[in-house]
């Protein structure tokens, strides 16, 4: 077996450990009326949605973490014997940021809490990394054409499109982001902890060029640079995705957004009539207790339906080169004779409608009605166990299909792609100054084409006990056939296992984790398979004189079947030099397996 290592040591000054891709810390101090630290204080952190209670004692010199807490709208309570408890409220966790609190105790009897209402700076004084959110509100509020909220990627700072692929791939939908100048294939795209990527890299997007799921996501966070060592996998950016969960309250929504043509001009290559257009996005959302305090759950469907009419513009061979007759070079016509095994294909060219383009060649023109059909549907359970424990499950799942035209009628294709993503994460609150988090994920991403050959006769193939025949190239003419990657399909099995331990020891905190992940890579990839006829010209096609031919024999291995593992680990030491200095040291090793082929299925 060949095996790739990578090593990775991170240093960094004022950074900070946020210790999960799913949680953030609430860090600080608490002091007395003489501005000297206090130990022993109780500091307790209510979740307002969920009734989730943390508790921890300060240290030696009156400091506190509350680390990994899940995201939400929090309460700190601190209260020590001989001092008014002191309230801090309306503290709003978002992931990926270290809220820090300085609070202040007084002398007085425990009955005579103070209570402070206000908003804490989101300032991050203590991180380092160069990162952005993107909170629920701005993906509430912000206007999505299309309602795909990573499209709100491009909208932070050095995060810039990148279409390196054209609409007709099979692979690679949806538009890339090059994140500070980085390929856009070395993004890692996380939900809730668990691996959006498929096997390309690609972007988090569907068959259909979307990714749909905007009321179901709480928020977002783009890690470009000098982000912590628990993130790995790729060089380029991070974009961490957090899902919705359920509160003690219910809440949900119900959507409906409609486009159509009725304020749409003709184009200019829609001839008389203006092409057909109806869009449709529709869901619900609806989360709540199904155990106050206990049992949560945040479940969610979002469907897009849409018809568009297209007019698609090409070549063909004009009338006259139907019977071998083409413009001379120097003026007037030549006579090429049509091979007999040519006039099949030949006479299969649709006739012009349009212009004479010369040469022999004239344009064609015909309506197409592209077509997506999307259903996306996740499910959420939160589940506290307790003041030391919580546990949540997480299941989404997206099917998608778009029907999109060729250069000629005959042959439509349709991109398909299904996604299954499955998280797992249990926390346990080990003691007061130890945490430990344990995630299994499980992604499925199948991407593929189907093709049709819907010709008016029968054609021979060009390759015995293939379906139909392949692809004719010819100069000036854009390609006739099915696709040279006809009927492909591309699926990607993830296992993952992940292990945090998260230490705070006086001005020390310490985070530590392990990960391993099995890739499953199956391949079915007829790309040539049904062969490439390549003319010159015009002439060369009807007298049957091609440049070459590529196509696969018949009894070549379409399938592929790859296994490979990665291994990772990494300990990072978050070291509170000062009330305003934080030095951040981290190291993460990640080892992976070469890609091996199984053989078969």
């Amino acid at each position: 077996m060949r095996m790739a290592t990578a090593f990775g040591l991170l240093l960094m000054a004022a950074s900070v450990a946020q210790g999960q891709p799913t949680t953030s810390p609430i860090v600080g101090e608490v002091r007395g009326p003489s501005g000297a630290t206090l130990p022993g204080v109780t500091v307790t952190a209510h979740h307002q949605e969920s009734g989730f209670v943390r508790e921890v004692v300060t240290g030696a010199e009156g400091e506190f973490t509350l680390a990994a807490l899940p995201l939400g709208t929090y309460e700190v309570r601190a209260a020590l014997d001989a001092f008014r408890p002191v309230v801090q409220s309306g503290i709003h966790l978002q992931v990926g940021a270290t809220v820090v609190l300085r609070l202040n105790l007084d002398t007085g009897a425990a009955e005579d809490e103070i209570t402070v209402v206000a908003d804490v700076s989101g300032v991050q004084t203590r991180s380092g990394e160069l990162s952005f959110l993107v909170n629920e509100r701005q993906i509430r509020d912000l206007p999505l054409n299309g309602r795909n909220y990573t499209d709100l990627v491009f909208l932070q700072p050095g995060v810039i499109a990148f279409p390196y692929r054209d609409g007709g791939s099979v692979v690679a939908h949806g538009l890339a982001a090059s994140i500070n100048g980085q390929d856009p294939r070395s993004n890692v795209y996380l939900l809730d902890g668990t691996l959006m990527n498929d096997f390309t890299n690609s972007p988090a997007g569907s068959a259909a060029s979307t990714a749909l799921g905007t009321e179901m996501v709480h928020e977002f966070r783009v890690e470009s640079n000098a982000y912590s060592a628990e993130y790995g996998r790729n060089y380029g950016g991070q974009i961490n995705v957090i899902t919705k969960s359920g509160s003690n309250d219910f809440h949900g929504s119900l959507f409906e957004y409609h486009r159509n043509d009725a304020l749409d001009a003709r184009d200019y290559f829609d001839g008389d009539e203006k092409p057909e257009f109806r869009r449709n996005q529709f869901g619900f959302t609806l989360g709540g207790p199904i155990k106050k305090d206990r049992t949560f759950f945040f479940v969610g469907y979002e469907g897009l339906r849409e018809r568009l009419g297209r007019n698609i513009q090409t070549v063909v061979p004009n009338e006259a080169a139907r019977d071998g007759i083409l413009p001379a070079p120097g003026g007037g016509t030549i006579q090429v004779p049509v091979d007999p095994a040519v006039r099949p294909y030949l006479d299969e060219y649709p006739l012009p409608n349009g212009e004479e383009l010369g040469g022999g060649l004239a344009a064609y023109s015909f309506p197409f009605s592209q077509e997506i059909h999307q259903d996306y549907f996740q499910v959420r359970l939160d589940q506290n166990l307790g003041r030391s424990d919580q546990l949540f499950v997480r299941y989404t799942y997206d099917d998608a299909e778009q029907l999109l035209p060729t250069d000629f009628p005959q042959f439509p294709r349709t991109f398909l792609s299904t996604r299954h993503f499955l998280t797992t994460e249990y926390r346990r609150s080990v003691s007061a100054s130890t945490l430990a988090t344990f995630r299994f994920g499980y992604s499925r991403t199948r991407i593929g084409q189907d093709v049709e050959a819907n010709t008016s006769q029968p054609l021979q193939p060009f390759v015995p006990v293939r379906p139909s025949l392949g692809d004719i190239d010819i100069g000036g003419i854009p390609r006739f056939g099915p696709q040279i990657s006809a009927d492909v399909s591309l699926r990607q099995d993830v296992l993952s296992l992940q292990g945090d331990l998260l230490m705070s020891r006086g001005r020390h905190t310490i985070t530590a984790g392990v990960l391993a992940e099995r890739y499953h890579n199956d391949e079915f990839n007829p790309t040539f398979s049904r062969g490439l006829y390549a003319f010159g010209n015009l002439a060369g096609f009807l007298n049957n004189s091609p440049l070459r031919f590529i196509g696969l024999t018949p009894e070549g291995d379409l399938e592929r079947n790859w296994r490979s593992t990665l291994l990772g680990a990494y300990v990072q030491d978050q070291v509170r030099l000062g009330s305003s200095f934080t030095l951040n040291a981290g190291l993460r090793l990640e080892y992976a397996t070469l890609p091996e082929d199984q053989g078969g299925r």
